[in-house]
């Protein structure tokens, strides 16, 4: 990728933030930061044509939490009140409990687990390719199609991204996990010759063993401290906090050591979802029935951290980014090609460029070091605290619609994963509550558009999400996910959803 290309898609990641998202309500205010991304599609133009390749965001989203689902689940209201006074008949009552419990099990997927930018910004692109195959196939046009027809399959018409057209990815601060860890200036260091300089830490916890008790990295004197985390009986791990930081590990994402273990969120971390998406695509298993050739990055370029050392090569910003995304997805393709041939997929460049996002974590570390060497330099004598600035609670997310207007953003809340509004009082509630973005919205948009293998079973259920995306999914992208993330590559333990996060089919 060239140098002119990723700060184009820098500087239209950032030009859409600032013109296009709204600033009413979910932006960090002056003391609070958060990260931002965006997906960006590039078009190229022939080259016999005038034209400048074109480039617009596809989705983008803010965010730095996520959640367990068990609290938040617990604390949604089970049953519809009563307005005091109203008397309703039998008949009505029998079929609002009935109601009430369809809806309740269906509450898992109505919680956003992750709403890390990164994360949010590829569900928004996911819910872009979901319009756009419900539009081809009901020959309606799309603004600004990403999608071309391929022959299509026994059963169904199928879809691929157009040639002429490619994907990227702007990241404010480096991705959590792996992709942080790199060579840093000491908020102490007041020379410009030869600073000093210390390892950035990630917070994510590092994966010591998996929900079978196989050991994913040596556990020695680096480790300082351990720790379980628990969703269900078929969920249990351990996670590590690190004196000395390995690289190229798996890790969760950051959350407090006294959270009991079954509170803990288990998500993992942004570098390592990257990797993921970088073999196995962006699309998921429900939409590859309809886009069944993974959609994966071309590049991904992220600001530079005004505290990272410039020109080291060794444990540089950019070297991380190589290191813990690039290289991470070379391995796993090469150990795929081994077994499964028909796996085409090339990893993505990587770069830093220079244009800053001023809300980024990184900028807000830099500029509390300032303030604190400006303190110290000014009373020396003197023992001084400058405050931090805080995170950003609330999560906008934004995707391309067939109006392109500020209305289409989306604000959520990062500790329950759910739109930010009144607290439900009943079940019905919680439906609106509930984000676009989650599991529940693009289950309930796929059953209606292939009701076929959302049928009831036998036993008067609704199949479960997780068997529903097990349907779905194309044999090679089972195949290929089982090498990915069971095999020996460097996707080897990676923490699966528990059967406690599965949720029951929506129906209307």
């Amino acid at each position: 990728m060239t140098a002119t290309l990723s700060d184009q898609i820098a500087q239209c990641a950032l030009n859409h933030y600032h013109t296009v998202l709204p600033s009413n309500g979910g932006k960090p205010q002056s003391t609070e930061w958060t990260v931002y991304a965006a997906i960006v599609a590039c078009r190229q133009h022939p080259n016999d044509s005038n034209d400048q390749d074109e480039l617009w965001v596809v989705s983008c989203a803010t965010g730095s939490k996520c959640t367990s689902i068990r609290p938040v689940v617990s604390s949604l209201p089970t049953q519809t009140s009563q307005k005091q006074g109203r008397k309703r008949p039998h008949s009505d009552l029998r079929s609002s409990e009935v109601d009430d419990h369809k809806i309740c099990a269906c509450y898992d997927g109505m919680v956003l687990k992750d709403s890390h930018a990164e994360t949010l910004a590829r569900r928004g692109l996911m819910a872009v390719l979901w319009d756009e195959v419900e539009n081809l196939l009901q020959n309606e046009p799309t603004p600004r199609p990403l999608l071309e027809a391929i022959s299509a399959s026994e059963s169904r018409q199928q879809f691929q991204l157009r040639n002429d057209t490619s994907l990227h990815m702007y990241i404010s601060d480096n991705p959590c996990g792996d992709a942080t860890i790199y060579r840093i200036k000491k908020s102490s260091s007041n020379s410009t010759d030869q600073p000093e300089t210390s390892i950035n830490f990630t917070g994510a916890k590092i994966i010591l063993s998996d929900s079978n008790g196989q050991s994913v990295v040596k556990q020695d004197e680096s480790i300082s401290s351990t720790l379980t985390c628990s969703s269900a009986a078929d969920t249990v791990i351990t996670v590590g906090r690190e004196e000395v930081q390995q690289l190229g590990a798996l890790r969760l994402k950051s959350s407090r050591s006294n959270i009991p273990s079954h509170l803990r969120s288990m998500s993992m971390s942004c570098s390592d979802k990257l990797v993921r998406w970088g073999v196995l695509g962006l699309g998921g298993a429900l939409l590859s029935m309809y886009i069944p050739n993974p959609i994966v990055l071309s590049s991904i370029c992220v600001s530079k951290d005004p505290r990272a050392v410039d020109g080291n090569a060794d444990l540089g910003q950019l070297d991380a980014l190589r290191r813990a995304i690039k290289e991470r997805i070379e391995s796993a393709l090469m150990s795929i090609a081994e077994k499964e041939k028909g796996w085409n997929v090339n990893p993505p460049e990587v770069a830093v460029v220079t244009d800053v996002f001023e809300n980024s974590k990184s900028s807000s570390e830099f500029r509390h070091d300032t303030k604190m060497n400006a303190l110290a330099h000014n009373t020396p004598n003197k023992k001084g605290r400058v405050k931090k600035e805080s995170v950003c609670g609330m999560s906008i997310n934004w995707h391309q619609t067939i109006v392109q207007e500020a209305a289409n953003a989306e604000v959520t809340i990062g500790a329950t994963g759910l739109k930010r509004g009144k607290k439900p009082k009943c079940p019905t509630d919680v439906i609106n509550t509930a984000s676009r973005l989650s599991r529940y919205h693009f289950a309930l948009r796929c059953g209606k558009r292939d009701p076929v293998s959302s049928k009831t079973e036998t036993d008067g259920h609704y199949s479960s999400y997780r068997k529903y995306k097990q349907i779905t999914s194309t044999h090679l992208l089972t195949r290929v996910a089982t090498l990915a993330l069971s095999g020996g590559g460097p996707l080897a333990g990676w923490v699966r959803s528990s059967s406690q996060d599965d949720f029951e089919l929506p129906h209307e």
